[in-house]
């Protein structure tokens, strides 16, 4: 089955407009509240790789995040499992070929559907192209010489630059 792009897409955009968020930084505590998912910070000490995990049980869902990466990464960390809880309903657990119960490097290489799928959703629960293109006003940046317009956007978006550039450059606003 191949990776259901506007599905991720639609998903996130109703999940902002149910959760009546207009503005950014998204907050991400407002919309795990919204599908009831609670979230957990846990230091999963000298396993760095892992990011989270996600958990869901009698209508309850849970969002571990690694304490101790960055809060950027961490907010790409639970938007994307949110994803999951959202997407992929028959899930109790998210479980990663690698290591059980956890998402890890490798689920950033979009190696299979779910975790494309769940990559997606993440990228427009927390930089919703609509948003961005109005930022943007329809101009195209270029990626050697505006970086500071690109950090401008992933400070106001509460996100990586790296992850700011990948998403300009998906939604075609990024020259270079």
């Amino acid at each position: 089955m191949a990776p259901r792009y506007a599905l991720a897409k639609r998903k996130a955009q109703q999940l902002l407009a149910e959760a009546k968020i207009t503005s950014v930084p998204v907050p991400l505590d407002k919309v795990a509240t919204a599908i009831n998912a609670q979230i957990y910070y846990e230091p999963y000490d000298g396993a760095e790789e892992m990011s989270g995990m996600a958990y869901r049980q009698d209508g309850q869902s849970l969002i571990g995040v690694n304490a101790m990466h960055g809060k950027r990464r961490q907010r790409f960390t639970i938007a994307h499992e949110i994803g999951h809880l959202v997407l992929h309903t028959k899930e109790d657990i998210h479980v990663d070929e690698i290591l059980p119960m956890f998402r890890t490097e490798r689920s950033s290489l979009a190696v299979d559907d779910a975790e494309i799928e769940a990559n997606q959703f993440a990228a427009e629960l927390l930089m919703p192209a609509e948003w961005l293109r109005t930022d943007l006003r329809n101009r195209h940046i270029d990626i050697e010489d505006d970086d500071d317009v690109i950090e401008e956007l992933a400070d106001k978006y509460g996100v990586s630059v790296k992850a700011m550039t990948v998403r300009l450059t998906a939604i075609g606003a990024l020259n270079g």
